[in-house]
């Protein structure tokens, strides 16, 4: 709960599957990027490495989808740990903005209570954090 006594809402999955537009442009411009990605096309380089040149946590998700693509999933994982749970997450947005209208509002009811109870968006923030500090190394 918070200060004023309303829950805090944890919707982040569900917030994408019930605004359709928003979840499906999410979805149409990472498949553009990974179709840049495989054709010869050169992708600009991440920002935040070229400005301060420590990863940011996506930093070797491309290689590591490109691993996955070619069964390397050892090397996916070496390129980017989280790369999984990434796509995973894609896939259920993709899912959802997929359903017609009363199936989407049922998994946007269960997957918002979901959201809810397990607070899964704080603890992969967490673990987003601390993946990227242990990728900086011996800077901190």
């Amino acid at each position: 709960m918070s200060v004023d006594g309303k829950q805090k809402n944890w919707h982040f999955a569900t917030a994408l599957i019930a605004n359709a537009r928003l979840g499906r442009a999410m979805i149409i411009g990472s498949c553009a990027y990974g179709i840049l990605a495989l054709l010869p096309i050169p992708i600009f380089s991440c920002p935040w490495k070229s400005c301060t040149g420590l990863p940011c946590p996506g930093c070797g998700m491309t290689r590591s989808v490109m691993a996955l693509l070619k069964g390397d999933i050892a090397l996916s994982l070496k390129e980017n740990a989280l790369t999984l749970v990434i796509l995973l997450f894609f896939l259920v947005v993709a899912v959802g903005v997929s359903l017609p209208g009363k199936k989407r509002i049922i998994l946007i009811r269960h997957l918002g209570a979901w959201e809810n109870r397990s607070k899964w968006g704080l603890w992969f923030g967490i673990i987003l954090t601390i993946y990227t500090l242990t990728r900086w190394g011996g800077i901190l």
